[in-house]
């Protein structure tokens, strides 16, 4: 069965979006001069020198790392929920992301989407409808009315 002619458009529309998104930042990205890695550490970096160094997420990838869907605000910001865990926000066309759904009693997403009235609108809907062992059962619909 087909889903309805709105919804695909809705997915095209978010689709070209992201894509428009992601040629931007490769395309900005390609006039710089190619990184050269440094593989001798510096005399003095030291173990110690670790220490206060913290584990911090940096991106949307986690087991699974399915990408459940995107709500795209601007070719800046958008928004991506991941299957297996997580809502994560970026304002910088995808250059750092911020994770928004750590302290919930659940963190699989299955649907995401910006209210067209208002950009600080986010509705967010957990579970996934592809479920895999890697990802739990939904609690319902959550909105934010602060942007995340």
């Amino acid at each position: 069965m087909r889903p309805p002619r709105a919804t695909i458009e809705l997915h095209s529309v978010r689709s070209v979006a992201l894509a428009a998104s992601v040629i931007a930042s490769l395309a900005s990205a390609a006039g710089a001069p190619p990184a050269t890695p440094n593989l001798v550490a510096p005399a003095s970096q030291h173990a110690s020198d670790l220490t206060n160094m913290r584990w911090r997420p940096i991106g949307p990838a986690t087991p699974g790392g399915r990408i459940a869907d995107f709500a795209v605000v601007d070719e800046d910001t958008f928004y991506v929920g991941v299957a297996s865990g997580n809502l994560w926000k970026t304002t910088n066309r995808g250059t750092t992301w911020q994770s928004l759904f750590e302290d919930e009693q659940v963190n699989s997403i299955g649907d995401v989407t910006v209210a067209p009235s208002d950009p600080d609108i986010v509705w967010i809907g957990t579970g996934e409808a592809n479920n895999r062992q890697s990802s739990p059962w939904g609690a319902g619909v959550y909105r934010s009315t602060d942007a995340g």
